[in-house]
């Protein structure tokens, strides 16, 4: 049986002068359960290897990490921006505009919902408290697969085929969209207004604020997600 490769991107860690390249075992078990293969994508500067990476794919999942570089969708940083890796933004960018010229489809999981939205020239808060609105507790310290707190999802919506139209999901982030970007819409939303996930009106481009990957192996509705999204992958 052919299943479909799905490319996962990584964080960094440069400890004792031994710089490395690193992904949670939670995506790679959340995509081998729907079906699918992962591949662990590493952060490089050559076009040529982005490109051939693009070329060999079948879906990609933009996964978490630290914050998205202000400079990159025109900010300054502000005093609460977090750590941020240049190197993996651009990379990331270069890698998206092979894969969104292929039309291959995407999922974007926390700071992937923040990557492809800045890439589609939206905007984020650097800091949740830059909302000016009183907003729930979005950095959770329960444990990752535990939930807390609601969302509310719309009918149309990709994820309303997993999740309904509402469910609790865990939260690990200080930053969320501001200004949506161009061509996407909003698919579900917590009771503070902020934005828990986003879709493109015309391709197969879904992403999510929580991380879903971290509960798949405890609550099916999760593991629903990827197998959705893997249903939008067809082997070349």
């Amino acid at each position: 049986m052919n299943r479909p490769v799905i490319g996962l991107t990584c964080n960094e860690l440069d400890k004792e002068n031994l710089p490395k390249q690193f992904i949670n075992e939670a995506y790679i078990n959340s995509v081998i359960r729907a079906g699918g293969c992962p591949i662990i994508l590493p952060i490089t500067n050559d076009f040529d290897t982005i490109q051939a990476q693009a070329k060999m794919l079948d879906g990609l999942i933009v996964t978490g990490g630290i914050d998205v570089n202000p400079m990159i969708y025109n900010e300054n940083p502000e005093s609460l921006q977090g750590d941020s890796s240049l190197d993996r933004d651009y990379y990331e960018m270069r890698l998206l505009k092979y894969v969104c010229q292929k039309q291959i489809p995407i999922l974007g999981i926390c700071r992937g919902i923040q990557m492809l939205n800045v890439y589609f020239k939206g905007s984020l808060y650097q800091d949740l408290s830059y909302c000016k609105r009183s907003v729930l507790k979005h950095a959770q310290q329960e444990k990752r697969e535990n939930p807390s707190h609601k969302i509310h999802i719309e009918k149309d919506s990709f994820l309303y085929k997993s999740l309904g139209d509402e469910a609790m999901v865990n939260s690990f982030h200080h930053q969320a969209i501001k200004d949506l970007a161009p061509n996407f819409k909003v698919s579900a939303k917590s009771s503070d207004g902020i934005i828990e996930a986003i879709e493109h009106e015309s391709f197969p481009i879904y992403a999510v604020q929580f991380h879903p990957e971290a509960m798949s192996h405890k609550y099916g509705e999760m593991q629903a997600i990827f197998n959705e999204f893997l249903k939008n992958c067809e082997v070349k």
